[in-house]
């Protein structure tokens, strides 16, 4: 009898053993479902955001070529009226398809950069700058050039690419950003002085822009840290 007492406890043990590896498993199994499902919503998101982007390029595209195609119409009534400067307007409507192929190359540049897809990004900026040196687009595709060379940790080609912005395009909005971040360059460069000279330009040249505070907090640490080290 105490045999089979024995036998029915070890069937009993060897049941919830193999009871708790299959819940185990099972919830396992239940974690990798849920993981998968996450990555379905995220997935179907950016798949809608995209699809979005795009439809909102193809009806700007269709809007800015339907507007082409009015004044070339407009200009083919008005061509021998002797008053109208015809090249006036050839050379309006070029400057518009350009800025239309500028935004569409910027969007998708930033796009590969937000992707990090690092080279592909960097050729569409450079072929803005290239295209259109005077464009519209053309100090933004040098900032975000930079963002690339920095997100690569390629200091001198960013700081390279911000400075061209300070010495050209000093009246822009990524003025005070591309002095800032040269400010950031200087002290991973551990140039403590260049540094706070950059962080100064950024509070008394643009001192209601958005980084102004964030120079500010930056000159306190270096501060601090020159305090600490004194």
């Amino acid at each position: 009898m105490k045999l089979l007492y024995k036998l029915l406890f070890l069937c009993l043990l060897q049941t919830q053993f193999v009871f708790s590896d299959d819940l185990e498993k099972i919830e396992l199994l239940y974690k990798n479902i849920s993981d998968l499902e996450e990555e379905i919503v995220v997935l179907r998101n950016l798949v809608e955001e995209n699809s979005y982007l795009i439809e909102r390029l193809q009806e700007l595209n269709q809007q800015r070529y339907l507007e082409i195609d009015k004044r070339i119409y407009d200009l083919s009534l008005l061509k021998n009226n002797k008053d109208i400067d015809t090249e006036d307007i050839k050379n309006s409507l070029e400057d518009e398809e350009i800025l239309i192929i500028d935004l569409i190359s910027f969007t998708e540049a930033l796009e590969l950069f937000e992707a990090a897809m690092y080279a592909e990004a960097l050729d569409k900026f450079r072929k803005i700058i290239i295209s259109s040196p005077d464009g519209e687009y053309t100090p933004d595709a040098y900032f975000w050039s930079g963002e690339v060379f920095l997100a690569q940790k390629m200091l001198e080609d960013a700081r390279e690419s911000y400075l061209i912005i300070i010495d050209k395009y000093s009246d822009h909005k990524r003025a005070p950003d591309s002095l800032y971040k040269l400010g950031e360059i200087a002290v991973s460069l551990g140039d403590g002085l260049a540094a706070v000279d950059y962080f100064r330009s950024v509070i008394d040249n643009y001192p209601n822009s958005a980084v102004a505070q964030l120079a500010k907090k930056s000159l306190e640490n270096i501060q601090e840290e020159s305090n600490l080290i004194d």
